[in-house]
């Protein structure tokens, strides 16, 4: 099992994320990541998450860096092909590349910078052509063109290969379009949701697809959640599902939560600490990461 950290963007100055991820690559996790908003939805200020990476990059140098998720419109595909591949080499292969349709308060985010938020289905019909022009500017070598309703290539400059032979991409999904969508392109998968019921239940539904498709099997999956540890109070059991917290408890709790994930087939978790000081993190790195190492 691998397991990232989710490294904060709001209202923080970049030495405080500099240190957070210095911590993180010292004490064992595997990865850092960001989210993706660029207006603030809570606090005043909030860095930008690609430039935050590749300032990172030269700073780390085993964590893997990667997003959790970017939202597709916010850069055109060909574009940010050729960001994620300047990074892959800068870093010298650690880049995770997450995309995704949007969550619900980028809708006025989008509305405030003039960028079109068509409605949800166009975005997911987008969202697989996005990845489909990732994949052909990363071909390396030669040109390329795409007979694509929103992202038509014209004999395209392919980039120069990156580091990784493949860089991994994470599609963010949780309603069922985009859990079917997730399994059509055959990349892994991102899930971000309140309970591991309704995680249970979306493996249910990739699977389904997959079946459908003919694929079988799995594709790779991932789970960004909130961590709440404790080692003698109790949580809240609804705060934790309204602040999306799948993974809570006792060191020994937590770690029952994830043996069950690894048995629905997950492969990373990214953990996300609501805490200012971090201090669910910290108690995760001494009593849990350990025992999964």
């Amino acid at each position: 099992m691998r397991v990232g950290v989710v490294l904060p963007r709001y209202d923080v100055e970049f030495g405080f994320v500099r240190g957070l991820a210095s911590w993180a690559e010292d004490s064992g996790f595997d990865s850092v990541w960001v989210t993706d908003h660029l207006q603030p939805t809570r606090g005043r200020t909030l860095l930008e998450p690609w430039t935050l990476l590749s300032a990172l990059a030269v700073l780390t140098k085993r964590v893997r860096l990667g997003t959790t998720v970017l939202c597709y419109s916010y850069r055109h595909p060909a574009v940010l092909a050729k960001m994620v591949s300047t990074l892959d080499r800068v870093s010298g292969g650690r880049v995770e590349l997450g995309v995704g349709t949007g969550s619900g308060p980028q809708v006025e985010e989008h509305r405030a910078m003039g960028i079109p938020y068509p409605g949800f289905r166009e975005r997911v019909e987008r969202l697989k052509d996005y990845v489909k022009v990732l994949r052909l500017i990363w071909g390396g070598g030669g040109r390329v063109s795409l007979d694509s309703k929103y992202y038509p290539l014209r004999d395209a400059m392919r980039d120069s290969p990156t580091v990784q032979e493949r860089i991994p991409i994470w599609v963010g999904a949780r309603r069922r379009r985009m859990l079917r969508a997730a399994a059509e392109i055959g990349e892994g998968w991102n899930f971000y949701g309140d309970s591991l019921e309704e995680y249970e239940e979306a493996v249910r539904i990739v699977e389904e697809r997959l079946s459908e498709l003919g694929a079988g099997g799995k594709i790779p999956q991932a789970v960004f959640t909130s961590i709440s540890v404790w080692r003698d109070r109790r949580g809240d059991e609804e705060q934790m599902r309204r602040t999306h917290t799948i993974i809570y408890g006792t060191p020994d709790e937590v770690l029952r939560k994830i043996d069950r994930l690894r048995e629905l087939g997950v492969e990373l978790i990214i953990l996300r600490d609501l805490d200012g000081e971090n201090r669910n993190l910290k108690l995760f790195a001494s009593e849990v990461l350990p025992s999964l190492r």
